[in-house]
């Protein structure tokens, strides 16, 4: 995927199901991806019902699927998702407690299984984790996903210091994927883009606007 181009991604976590695919249909020539929040209940408060939530997007919508995993053990739930495209899981779940390094023995069980499913590997970091960390596993990953609020609520307000490091991740010359989760509005987004993210996920900014159309093309700078 060339860095220079824009991908919308659509979050479904606070959409009304019945009115999802009417959505969805409405800017089908815009949006690229469909976004699956996995809650757990442990790694962030809320929980969500994540595979029964795949399972049926997979049955009735044609767009790829990007899955993001916010769960304590990744490992455990992975392969229930096969024929998603990018399954996402967070850094902060293969840190070391005694070295507070990363576990890179997790860190490659988790992509030859994501690889076995035949997706793309995407790792996400919190608001108040280092992107520093990523060093040394980010040429092994398609996609970095910048959270840019706390994960686990929909409809929350961008924090402004995670701009930074959509920054930063570029310039550790990363040239994959860079999507950016959390807050994202049209007025943002333009900002988010020009420091280097190429992947953006909107739910309340996108599927609430009065006019979801016109928030897709203002969303991805079309």
């Amino acid at each position: 995927m060339p860095q220079n181009e824009v991908y919308l991604c659509g979050s479904i976590l606070d959409v009304n199901p019945i009115e999802l695919h009417t959505k969805i249909l409405e800017i089908s020539d815009i949006l690229d991806y469909l976004h699956i929040d996995v809650m757990d209940g442990e790694f962030v408060p809320n929980k969500t019902n994540g595979i029964e939530m795949f399972k049926e997007i997979k049955r009735f919508e044609t767009k790829p699927l990007d899955v993001h995993l916010m769960v304590e053990d990744p490992m455990q739930v992975i392969s229930n998702f096969s024929g998603a495209s990018i399954i996402t899981f967070h850094v902060e779940t293969i840190i070391n407690d005694r070295t507070m390094a990363i576990d890179i023995d997790k860190f490659n069980r988790l992509v030859e299984e994501i690889h076995s499913l035949g997706a793309k590997v995407g790792v996400a970091i919190k608001p108040n984790t280092t992107e520093s960390l990523l060093r040394m596993i980010i040429s092994k990953v398609d996609l970095v996903l910048v959270m840019t609020v706390e994960p686990g609520y929909g409809g929350q307000k961008l924090i402004p210091h995670t701009m930074n490091k959509v920054e930063n991740v570029r310039k550790m010359g990363f040239n994959g994927l860079i999507e950016v989760d959390g807050g994202i509005t049209t007025e943002n987004s333009a900002q988010l883009r020009k420091l280097g993210a190429n992947m953006i996920v909107a739910g309340t900014a996108l599927f609430k606007a009065e006019d979801v159309r016109e928030a897709a093309l203002k969303i991805k700078g079309e």
